[in-house]
Formats: C-alpha cells, sequence, structure tokens
C-alpha cells in the first residue's frame, strides 16, 4: 500500500473514530432481521426492533418485515455473531446503547462490531479508490489526495459514522471501479463477470446501486465482457424474487415509499437544489465534477466517470424522497463519490496553486458545515433533525461561537470524547 495512501486512510480513521454516531438509520433494521433470525428463526421484526422502525413495513400474513435488500445480512453478520459471542463472554450488565437505550451487554458488542465493520468499509472503499487512480496512472500522492478529498468533501464525511448500508455500497462502488480499471488493461471476461457481481452485490446492499450498471457496461469494450458483466450482474440478483415471496408474499418488487418521475430537472434536484443540494453543501466536488469535464485527454474513462456520476444524479432526482429531510446533506451521491475522485484527480494533475487553495477552503467549508451540524451549533428548523438549507447556518456568522462553545459542540458531536471526559 502506497504510503501517501496509508497516510489517509490514518486520517480517515480517526475522523471517525473521533466522531462515530453509533448504530443509525437503516442499520437498525438489518440489525433487528439479525438477532430475528438468531433469537426467533424468523424474519418477523414485530419483536425485535426496540421502538426503532426506521425501513420496517407490513408485510406478509400481517407481520412487520425489513423493505431492504438481504445482502446486508451477509455483511452484517460476522460482525453481528462474533459481537455477540465476546458479549456473552464479559461480565453480564447493561449498557446505554443510543437511541434505544440500556441493553445487555452483548446486544451492545454486536451493534458495535457492526459499525465497527462500516468503518473497515470504507476504509477499503478508500483504498480500492485510491489504487484505481493509481493504476489508471496517477501519482501515488494525487490518487491519495483525491480519494482523501472525495471523502472528506462528500457526504460520506457523516454517512461514514452513522451506521448504515451507505458505508458497505461506498465500499462495493469502490471495488467496482478497481475492477473495470484492471478489466480495460486485461481485457479479461473474468474481470468482467467480477465486476458485474460486483455491481449486483451493490444492488443487494441497496437497490438503488442499480445506477452503476450504465457506466460498467460503458467501461467494457467487447460484445463478450459486456455479457459476461451482464450476467455476473444478474447472478446475485437471483434470489430476490425469493427474498419477496418470504418478506411479502409477492414475487415481485414491492413498494419502497415515495415514487419515481425522471425528467431532465431530475439532476438539478440533489445537485444544486437550495434544500440539500450537493454542491451547496459539499462545493469541493464541483472541482471533482470539473475534473471529469477536463480528462478529454482519458477520453474512455472521462466518459464512464461521467456516466457513473450523471446516472446516480438522474436516478435520485426523480424520487419524491431525493431531498432527504429527516437526514443529513445529500447521502445519496454518496455511490458516485468512487467516480468523483477521479474527476478530482485530473484536477489535481493540472492545478495551480490558487485551484489547490479553492479546493482546500471548499473541504475546510464543507467540514465545518459537518461539525456545526453534529456538535449542534445551529439549530435546525422544526420538525427536521438537521439543517436544511445554508441559511440554517446563518447564526455561524452572525454570533460566530466562541472557543468555550466549540469544545462543548465537539463533545457533543463525539461519544469518545464524551465518555474519555
Amino acid at each position: 500500500m502506497p504510503r501517501p495512501l496509508l497516510a489517509v486512510l490514518a486520517l480517515a480513521a480517526v475522523h471517525m473514530l473521533v466522531f462515530d454516531r453509533g448504530l443509525g438509520g437503516d442499520g437498525w433494521a438489518g440489525f433487528a432481521l439479525l438477532e430475528s433470525v438468531a433469537d426467533d428463526g424468523d424474519i418477523w421484526l414485530e419483536d425485535d426492533h426496540r421502538g426503532i422502525v426506521n425501513g420496517l413495513v407490513p408485510g406478509r400474513d400481517h407481520h412487520l418485515v425489513s423493505q431492504y435488500p438481504p445482502g446486508i445480512l451477509v455483511l452484517d453478520a460476522a460482525p453481528f455473531f462474533a459481537g455477540r459471542a465476546l458479549g456473552q463472554a464479559l461480565p453480564e450488565g447493561e449498557i446505554e446503547l443510543p437511541p434505544v437505550g440500556p441493553v445487555p451487554r452483548p446486544v451492545f458488542v454486536s451493534a458495535a462490531a457492526i459499525v465497527l465493520a462500516r468503518n473497515l468499509a470504507v476504509l477499503l472503499g478508500l483504498a480500492w479508490t485510491g489504487l484505481a487512480l493509481i493504476r489508471l496512472g496517477y501519482p501515488e500522492r494525487t490518487a491519495a489526495m483525491a480519494a482523501g478529498i472525495a471523502f472528506f468533501g462528500g457526504p460520506l464525511v457523516f454517512y461514514s459514522l452513522v451506521g448504515m448500508t451507505h458505508a458497505p455500497a461506498f465500499a462495493l462502488a469502490a471495488l467496482l471501479l478497481w475492477l473495470l480499471v484492471r478489466q480495460r488493461e486485461s481485457g479479461s471476461v473474468r474481470l468482467a463477470f467480477a465486476a458485474g457481481a460486483v455491481a449486483g452485490l451493490a444492488v443487494l446492499v441497496r437497490y438503488d446501486a442499480v445506477a452503476l450498471l450504465p457506466a460498467a457496461l460503458l467501461a467494457v469494450s467487447r460484445l463478450r465482457s459486456r455479457t459476461a458483466l451482464l450476467a455476473g450482474f444478474g447472478l446475485p440478483l437471483l434470489v430476490l424474487p425469493f427474498w419477496w415471496s418470504a418478506s411479502f408474499g409477492s414475487w415481485g418488487l414491492p413498494s419502497y415509499g415515495g415514487d419515481w418521475s425522471l425528467s431532465p430537472a431530475s439532476p438539478w434536484n440533489v445537485l444544486f437544489h437550495p434544500v440539500h443540494g450537493l454542491f451547496l453543501f459539499h462545493p469541493a466536488l464541483l472541482f471533482a465534477a470539473a475534473g471529469l469535464v477536463l480528462a478529454w485527454r482519458r477520453p474512455a474513462i472521462s466518459a464512464v466517470g461521467a456516466v457513473w456520476f450523471l446516472a446516480v444524479a438522474f436516478l435520485h432526482g426523480g424520487w419524491s424522497e431525493w431531498a432527504n429531510t429527516g437526514g443529513y446533506g445529500q447521502r445519496f451521491l454518496i455511490d458516485a463519490l468512487p467516480a468523483l475522485a477521479l474527476g478530482f484527480a485530473e484536477v489535481l494533475g493540472r492545478a495551480g496553486r490558487a485551484v489547490r487553495v479553492g479546493i482546500a477552503a471548499a473541504v475546510l467549508f464543507g467540514y465545518l458545515l459537518f461539525f456545526a451540524a453534529t456538535g449542534r451549533l445551529v439549530e435546525p428548523p422544526a420538525p427536521w433533525p438537521w439543517p436544511q438549507r445554508l441559511g440554517d447556518y446563518a447564526p455561524l456568522v452572525s454570533d460566530p461561537p466562541g472557543p468555550s462553545e466549540l469544545l462543548d459542540g465537539l463533545l457533543r458531536a463525539s461519544f469518545l470524547l464524551r465518555a474519555l471526559t
């Protein structure tokens, strides 16, 4: 592993160690499902959700089931059972597990093990992204910086911390990029099949990862390789009808909530809208998008990166829930971060001092928004738990926090520091 990339991974690990927020969001649905399988031998969750019903919907025979695909169970099973075994070997007792309250020690340790696994998935994703850029011919330092800026300058800076499925989905997207780069080098049909299988596994973790398929098909150049990629993509998805039948009593895709209405304006929703627009809350990614345009000297790679980015934006921009008003920022573009890292690498390879300073300032701006939100230095508008527009951060300018307020915010944002103090 190149030293510059190791340094980026170390910085990302420190960030996650300091600011980790525990298990949250759709992570609770997978956790409830694992507990139900382990304790009850079924997938009915009405007696396993511990009051957190995020993503739980009515299913077959009036049972409560998970609306999510089953792939995350495979990824979470090892840390879950390892954590449970470790917790059972420790002295009995209860530990506070936000937001559910005191839980038996094995429950706490198994949840913590899943969160740790999600953190490791992010690090793997950053490593695969950096290594892919190096194989494309970018210098090691440039590749490492591009991967690091994609992390610290994008929505993963928050969603690497909350135990949601965005972390493993990002890791699989990054692995897909690495496999596609290797496949273009050799033309290997096996690597094309492997790339398709990784994309299919990503869909088994999050349905919206289907947006990765167009770029993957564009990245391979021969009919035989594209056929192999499609075969690999479809193979993991063969389990879905059986999963839907077991959960909902129907072989077809159940309703996921909300609706899609795709139009040419769809990407604008997630990229520029005042509510959680990606480029407003994470302006550093504007440089990455510009880099994808500037990569004309690598036309094939530039096209793959642009299609990757726009397909993810187009798919999510047409969904009625694109604004993510109940969460922090524009999380739906996380699957595009490996492609945006390619844009950063292109910009960094050409940029002068002024552009590099601009990128650094944009990353710092996005990071300050993250810190102010997680440290509760600004109050979100009711009834939402997080700021929705840049205007919600106006008090930081009109009444800047002092050192003591910043320290209090750091303690509010960090479980670890609160525990240590």
